[in-house]
């Protein structure tokens, strides 16, 4: 990608990845997936916080997740995993209380099901385990909001064996 066209005008070394993660909505919202997912990847490739790396990722693994793709959904998983994971860099310091911790949380339970209903229980089984330890990071307030989708991944992933 010609990364010139996201140069900032003003500050040449600075990108603005803005217009990319509108694209992909735009994308998204015409229905166009595979593009979506396109343009989310490069976006997600740019991005230089934490924060932003895991909210890009989130977005990412939600996108693969709704397209099929359900094995780079996980991976996709395992980088906002990565991103979390201390010492991580001060836009992380409060992660835990607020909607991104959530958000993030609802995405692994939501995979998880989706691979139960793929038959890929020993990988839902995995992602489980990841899914209780972000869920244990969030604050009880975060916390409340997902645990009945928690819930119900548990119950599903038992079901299936």
């Amino acid at each position: 990608m010609d990364q010139s066209k996201l140069r900032r005008p003003g500050a040449p070394r600075a990108l603005d990845t803005a217009p990319l993660s509108g694209l992909a909505r735009d994308f998204e919202e015409l229905g166009e997936l595979p593009q979506a997912l396109r343009a989310q990847r490069l976006y997600a490739a740019l991005q230089e916080t934490a924060w932003d790396r895991a909210t890009a990722r989130h977005t990412l693994a939600r996108l693969e997740r709704e397209a099929g793709r359900l094995q780079q959904a996980v991976n996709s998983l395992a980088a906002v995993r990565e991103a979390l994971a201390p010492p991580g860099d001060a836009s992380l310091r409060h992660w835990h209380p607020v909607n991104l911790g959530r958000f993030i949380a609802e995405e692994h339970y939501r995979l998880t099901l989706a691979l139960v209903e793929a038959g890929c229980v020993a990988e839902a089984r995995v992602l489980l385990a990841a899914a209780d330890a972000v869920l244990g990071e969030l604050s009880d307030n975060a916390a409340k909001g997902v645990r009945e989708l928690a819930e119900r991944a548990a119950a599903r992933v038992g079901e299936a064996g």
